[in-house]
């Protein structure tokens, strides 16, 4: 055969991704190109997944073969998955922004502080766009995106990681941006930096020291809503109850102040504090937790607990939020509508 054969390969460390603080004011409006103001560090194995579901006539008789003879496209997903990335001041504020859905920002200037919990005044997700560069020639707007789970990941060092999955409507539109943004300097929310409060409502202690991990996962259960004249696409992303899990370990000490919480089943408060600079901090707060399990583990030779908390044990009490997040940044808001 004749020949060269070769071909200019594509890395994955020059992939893209470009995020807004921006919603959609309507479903199947993209955000303007210059609404979308980060180019995102992130894991170049994160991918979009455009998937079609289709009709055949194979499973029909009269046909005169077992095999199909015609088939079509009736609906268009879309779904980034993958995502993975270290845990800075503006992904921080992003990701609970547009999965829990409520925020509240006090502050005039940088920095910041943004709190967030879960809206349940509506079922609808938050829409977004995000752009994607996955090779020199292949680049496309997803409209529609939103954040359906994400999980923080807590270790004694190094950056915090977040990992995150978002679904859509299945709309794709094929082009590029006119530039990209600049890839902004970062700093980073450190496990390092991490202190945990816990222990009896009124009476919490400091775990500095003893606490070793902690991965907190937040899930909206987002469904795409598909019906008649809808066409080829989703009409809008529905979400379901909201649910979340805290998994913490903490080294075990010679006066036990942790299994006897279980035990009791003892209403106790959670607060877990990273402060990586004034502004690039994070807080966990669960005002009510009892315990799901408690389980004796090992990290090495020293005994751990391991404990587990859900949705199901973590209460709302006198209208404070079963959970909420609060993150210190330079960005002076998160969820406006474009």
């Amino acid at each position: 055969m004749p020949g060269p054969f070769n071909f200019e390969s594509q890395p994955k460390s020059l992939r893209n991704l470009v995020l807004s603080t921006n919603r959609q004011l309507a479903w199947n409006t993209a955000l303007a190109d210059a609404a979308l103001t980060q180019r995102q560090r992130f894991d170049g194995g994160a991918i979009v997944e455009l998937a079609p579901t289709r009709r055949s006539d194979i499973d029909y008789a009269g046909k005169g073969t077992a095999f199909a003879t015609g088939g079509q496209v009736t609906s268009f997903d879309t779904k980034f998955s993958g995502f993975k990335a270290e845990l800075a001041p503006w992904i921080a504020g992003w990701i609970p922004a547009f999965l829990m859905g409520k925020e509240t920002v006090t502050g005039v200037a940088s920095p910041y502080t943004h709190t967030f919990a879960f809206d349940e005044s509506t079922r609808s997700a938050v829409p977004t766009t995000t752009y994607h560069e996955d090779t020199a020639d292949l680049k496309y707007k997803c409209p529609d995106m939103c954040v359906n789970d994400a999980t923080f990941t807590i270790n004694d060092i190094g950056a915090i990681m977040a990992e995150m999955t978002m679904i859509g409507t299945g709309r794709q539109i094929i082009g590029a941006m006119a530039a990209l943004p600049a890839l902004a300097a970062e700093s980073y929310i450190l496990g390092s930096d991490a202190a945990l409060s816990f222990g009896p409502v009124g009476a919490p202690a400091s775990f500095v020291g003893r606490h070793m991990s902690t991965t907190l996962k937040l899930d909206n259960q987002l469904a795409v809503h598909k019906a008649p004249g809808g066409g080829q696409y989703g009409i809008f992303v529905r979400k379901g109850s909201p649910k979340f899990s805290l998994t913490t370990t903490i080294a075990a000490k010679s006066v036990d102040d942790v299994y006897t919480l279980h035990e009791n089943d003892t209403a106790s408060a959670y607060t877990l504090t990273v402060n990586s600079g004034a502004s690039a901090q994070l807080q966990i707060s669960i005002p009510q937790v009892h315990l799901k399990t408690t389980k004796l583990g090992f990290d090495g030779d020293m005994e751990v607990w391991q404990l587990e908390a859900d949705e199901t044990t973590c209460y709302q009490v006198a209208g404070v939020a079963a959970i909420s997040l609060q993150v210190i940044n330079s960005v002076p808001a998160y969820l406006m509508g474009a």
